[in-house]
């Protein structure tokens, strides 16, 4: 039978992972990093397969060290998509996959990181001219566009979480006087900021604008001497005041005497216009749903209907449609598109369908001495509750070194970082990650291995591609117990070198 995960539920899990690092007894994340020698194929990433070795043994064997991550290094996601003039952006649509992994985006984020939700695309028109300003109304821009403010970026997030392909999204649950809080706020329930035409009919009433010329009382008015002179010439169609006293409302044309050019409304304006305001007519819009006091009127061009906007938005539509009547013309037909519950801008992690979260962890050299900076890496990974070698607690520290140091006198030679040693009693072979010596006399040193295999013992060793000699005195093994932990994430890279002064910011985005 059909069926579908929704994509609330992959937020929900993306929230408890996150949520799974702030509660009472939470769990433990960290960043690895590993193996230090070149890819089978140059320095060319292999795939990676879901199997025992590959994701339980092999990450632990190759790995160097761990760096803690926390909830303030996590943050909600979406992809990047940048506004660029001449794009058509995909309009809102509450019919359409709201999925934006799988369908459509309808969202840019500006060259001042404010992210944008586009609402009405001009039917399909290209957009030419970038949406600014954090107004808690619809953005209507020259090129036809409306646009909701959703949030802004701050310099701080943009740092930290923006990448190239993803960008950071928040919802705000407290007043911090921003914004967002303040469109999240003014958000409205099943609004209606869009009917979208998709049939354009024909022989519709040339929309006529002009200044109006007498008022009777609220409901009567005159218009001008260029007005019809055929008696309910204009009868069934609507009135909208458009500037001056009275500006917004809109009523139907219940009569019309063509001789005097008066026309009677069905009821009258809250605001009676005057000989000031000005007028357009065109054919009734009529919103039919469960919400209520949605309204719109028509533009038309050549009889044809090209657009319609919304006077008012309405509010707690759950499901909506359109009529399109008046004095003449048919074959017009239009959709009206319902904002998501809560109204558009009220939770944007829920518009935007943000089930992916960014990670980013800063190492900062050698991260008090438990990453090598002398070597570099090709394995990134996630490991959640790893516990100490030394005594099976929960690991909790910031960092922590995870190679195998075996201290060596007697030496002769100089390793080679990356090269096999060889345990001359026991067979046992590692990777040197990182060699030195401790006095001038160059005979006495520390050897930092991975990828150990057997046990070594105080016993000579030697390195096979260098001329070197050392014998073994004592074996201090990494800070964290082998296998024991879940390797939640892992990621074979290009080459990274490190040195000890190196910054380097780590993001990693999971998708849900």
């Amino acid at each position: 039978m059909p069926s579908l995960v929704t994509r609330r539920f992959k937020i929900y899990n993306a929230e408890q992972f996150k949520e799974a690092f702030t509660e009472a007894s939470p769990d433990h994340l960290y960043l690895f990093i590993g193996r230090v020698q070149e890819w089978p194929n140059s320095d060319t990433p292999p795939s990676i397969t879901e199997s025992v070795t590959y994701i339980d043994y092999s990450p632990w064997r190759d790995m160097l060290g761990v760096r803690k991550i926390t909830a303030n290094d996590m943050t909600f996601s979406i992809e990047r998509v940048n506004w660029t003039s001449g794009t058509v952006y995909d309009e809102y649509n509450n019919f359409e996959n709201l999925d934006v992994d799988v369908g459509k985006k309808p969202y840019v984020l500006t060259s001042t990181n404010n992210v944008y939700k586009c609402i009405f695309n001009n039917r399909g028109a290209t957009s030419t001219v970038e949406p600014t300003g954090t107004s808690t109304s619809i953005i209507d821009t020259a090129d036809g566009y409306r646009w909701k403010f959703m949030y802004t970026i701050s310099g701080a997030e943009a740092i930290k979480f923006l990448t190239p392909y993803y960008m950071p999204i928040k919802r705000l649950t407290t007043d911090d006087s921003s914004a967002q809080w303040d469109v999240q706020q003014a958000a409205v329930n099943g609004s209606i900021e869009v009917i979208d035409v998709v049939s354009n009919g024909s022989g519709y009433i040339q929309a006529r604008s002009n200044t109006i010329a007498g008022i009777t009382n609220s409901s009567v008015l005159v218009l001008d001497n260029g007005a019809s002179s055929v008696d309910n010439y204009y009868s069934g169609d609507t009135l909208f005041i458009t500037s001056g006293l009275g500006v917004g409302q809109i009523r139907t044309i219940s009569s019309y005497v063509g001789s005097t050019r008066t026309l009677t409304l069905s009821s009258g304006f809250n605001i009676a216009p005057n000989t000031s305001s000005t007028y357009t007519l065109g054919p009734l819009i009529t919103v039919n749903g469960d919400g209520s006091d949605a309204s719109a009127y028509a533009s038309i061009e050549s009889g044809q209907i090209k657009s319609i906007t919304t006077i008012n938005s309405g509010s707690n539509y759950s499901y909506a449609n359109v009529s399109i009547s008046g004095s003449r013309g048919s074959g017009a037909t239009a959709t009206p598109y319902v904002s998501p519950p809560g109204g558009h801008g009220s939770d944007p992690v829920d518009e935007l369908s943000a089930h992916n979260l960014t990670l980013s962890v800063r190492l900062s050299g050698t991260e008090g001495n438990n990453l090598p900076s002398n070597n570099d890496f090709r394995v990134i990974g996630l490991l959640k509750n790893p516990i100490l070698n030394s005594n099976s607690a929960l690991a909790e520290d910031i960092a922590y070194d995870q190679t195998t140091r075996l201290s060596v006198i007697n030496m002769t030679g100089v390793l080679e970082r990356d090269e096999m040693i060889t345990g001359e009693l026991s067979g046992a072979t590692a990777r040197v990650v990182y060699f030195a010596n401790n006095t001038s006399l160059n005979t006495t040193g520390d050897v930092k291995v991975i990828a150990v295999n057997g046990t070594f013992q105080n016993e000579r060793i030697t390195g096979n591609t260098s001329s070197y000699f050392g014998n073994v005195t004592s074996i201090t093994y990494g800070e964290l117990k082998p296998y024991v932990g879940d390797v939640l994430y892992l990621e074979n890279r290009v080459v990274s070198v490190r040195t000890f002064d190196q910054i380097e910011d780590i993001k990693i985005t999971l998708q849900y």
